[in-house]
């Protein structure tokens, strides 16, 4: 008899199963507003230089943005879900997530000298309004509409997705950066969403990993 791998799960149940689980998406849609509320000060108050923290958003950023693309979209389009609308849904989600993807890589010209750097400020504010209104549709619309109709495998495909690249350096990074800023309570939840090797690492390096990506604090202003 064939077993069936717990990471992969080949059944068609929907999100109602236990394993549906939306603490990883909650805690990184919770570090990327964190980070660009960091990032919109850092804006206003320093010289717009790509620096290695808007490096890190910015790849985390685009992974949630694919991971939506790749496993959400289709799921909103493909399944037969209550009401007329969830169509019309996947084309606003769609929408705002263009938005969104264009003003990252406005904010990212500015920094790398490519754009503007006199509005790095004014764009970086847009994208955090973007960002905002995206994540509070996925989190008020999206995600409750997909809620009893995503099966468990798709949502393990999205969970995947959200962890690329897979490893045990890219998961202790992942860790570090979600936990960041964290209530002491939900940061042992969002520990437990790793394995026990990636655990331990983080209880050694994930410390170090944050401390190196952290923003620098905003200059006083007079």
């Amino acid at each position: 008899m064939r077993s069936t791998a717990p990471s992969r799960p080949r059944d068609n149940r929907a999100a109602r199963d236990p394993r549906i689980d939306l603490l990883l998406v909650h805690a990184v849609h919770d570090a990327l507003r964190r980070d660009l509320r960091r990032l919109v000060a850092w804006s206003r108050t320093c010289f717009p230089v790509t620096t290695p923290a808007w490096v890190d958003f910015h790849r985390r950023l685009t992974t949630h943005l694919d991971a939506d693309t790749a496993v959400l979209s289709p799921v909103l389009r493909g399944k037969d879900l209550p009401g007329p609308d969830h169509a019309r849904t996947a084309a606003e989600m769609e929408r705002k997530r263009r938005r969104l993807t264009l003003l990252a890589e406005t904010v990212d010209d500015c920094l790398s000298g490519r754009g503007p750097a006199s509005r790095t400020a004014e764009y970086t504010a847009c994208l955090d309004a973007a960002l905002t209104e995206y994540l509070d549709y996925q989190r008020s619309v999206v995600l409750p509409l997909l809620a009893t109709r995503i099966t468990a495998r798709e949502w393990a495909d999205f969970d995947t997705a959200q962890r690329h690249p897979l490893g045990l350096t890219s998961g202790v990074a992942l860790c570090a950066w979600l936990v960041d800023g964290a209530p002491p309570d939900r940061k042992q939840s969002i520990r437990r969403l790793f394995p026990p090797a990636v655990r331990l690492a983080h209880r050694w390096f994930g410390a170090r990993h944050a401390h190196r990506i952290r923003w620098n604090d905003p200059a006083p202003t007079s």
